[in-house]
């Protein structure tokens, strides 16, 4: 999971909002949501890190709709974009992120980076976790952050492994200096130019930070 900075919301959205009997389903803009989500989280599901495109994602209410009035849903700032959380059409226990989640309130928040720092990995397997328990809840149960239907821990790992591999050419006797990582880790904070961020680019990050403390 990586850091989201919310940008300002769209300006169709703000003039909505100003109508007396606004709510989420009537506003006709969700493509101006979808887009600006897109943007801020580098074309990556805000819970699972894997690619999402305009016609393959979701937006997703951090804290659930159901929970909410009307107004409330029109909120941005608790908007994510996120996957659909099943591959090929198949939906069922083994679903991930939002479709997974619910309407169940979590604690681990892409927003919040106090609960982002709680996050850790496990290098030799792809698993995420945290020694939190009610983020660890979130991760492991509500989220189902590690299925292995969708591969997700063999895909985190196969992620590090290559980045492992690519600071291994770079430099390829003694410890790896910290010039050397840190520019490992500027690829996988930033974007390409198409505005999109390195699949699951949340495990090389915290895999870096820990060599560099």
């Amino acid at each position: 999971m990586l850091y989201i900075k919310k940008e300002k919301q769209p300006d169709s959205l703000i003039q909505y909002r100003k109508n007396k009997f606004a709510y989420f389903d009537g506003y006709q803009g969700k493509a101006e949501i979808r887009k600006k989500l897109l943007g801020e989280q580098g074309y990556l599901c805000a819970y699972c890190m894997r690619r999402i495109d305009m016609e393959h994602m979701k937006i997703e209410h951090w804290y659930p709709e159901d929970r909410l009035s009307d107004a409330e849903r029109l909120d941005y700032t608790n908007m994510l974009g996120a996957c659909l959380g099943h591959i090929n059409g198949t939906k069922g226990a083994d679903d991930t992120c939002d479709t997974h989640k619910q309407n169940t309130v979590i604690t681990v928040n892409p927003q919040d980076m106090t609960t982002l720092k709680k996050i850790k990995y496990r290098s030799a397997t792809g698993e995420v976790y945290s020694e939190d328990e009610k983020i660890q809840e979130d991760l492991n149960r509500t989220l189902n952050l590690n299925s292995s239907k969708h591969m997700l821990m063999a895909n985190r790992k196969a992620v590090l492994d290559t980045a492992i591999m690519e600071l291994r050419k770079m430099q390829q006797k003694g410890i790896w200096n910290h010039k050397l990582m840190e520019s490992v880790k500027a690829i996988y904070e930033g974007i390409d130019s198409d505005g999109k961020r390195k699949e699951y680019a949340g495990i090389v990050l915290w895999y870096l930070e820990k060599r560099l403390k």
